[in-house]
């Protein structure tokens, strides 16, 4: 019994850092978007019309990244590493991650080009509640998986999730 389990905590470990690789170098591998634009509006400057196509590119990275991390998690309930009382509160977590991204996402593609001091506050607020749902996350839930390695990896793509949201702040005035 003790050898397969260890040979599960071992693929688990495997498919998690495979997972982690992969969107790692996807999303390192991104190019840069609209270096320059033309025909700006009046009023508008090519800083902040870089500013907002940046904020919609790393708001997907961030879907993308949860979803990854969602999935991961519910593998590893099914290996039995999650502890049943914190499986419901990770996956809500990652719920409301979701939905505020696509809050923010929507709201930017409403105003194309837009990232005047209103847009940047609702993505402001937007990317607050993520930090604060990763906050919560990582202090009290990721407890609830069991494996250290697993933790680890788990808690690798919520890094990954804050550091787009930082970068998504950094440009907000």
């Amino acid at each position: 019994m003790g050898n397969i389990r260890k040979v599960l905590l071992w693929r688990s470990g495997f498919v998690l850092l495979l997972a982690l690789c992969v969107s790692s170098i996807y999303f390192c591998g991104c190019a840069a978007r609209q270096k320059n634009v033309t025909n700006l509006p009046a009023g508008v400057t090519l800083a902040e019309v870089q500013h907002w196509d940046s904020a919609v590119a790393n708001l997907d990275k961030i879907a993308q990244t949860t979803s990854t991390a969602r999935k991961a998690v519910m593998d590893l309930n099914q290996q039995g590493l999650v502890a049943g009382e914190y499986y419901g509160k990770i996956l809500t977590t990652f719920g409301k991650i979701d939905q505020l991204q696509i809050d923010a996402v929507q709201f930017l593609k409403s105003q194309p080009k837009n990232w005047g001091a209103s847009t940047q506050a609702k993505v402001n607020n937007d990317l607050s509640l993520i930090q604060a749902e990763l906050q919560n996350l990582t202090q009290q839930q990721m407890v609830g998986i069991k494996s250290a390695g697993a933790q680890k990896q788990v808690g690798a793509l919520i890094t990954e999730i804050g550091d787009l949201a930082a970068l998504i702040l950094s440009t907000v005035g």
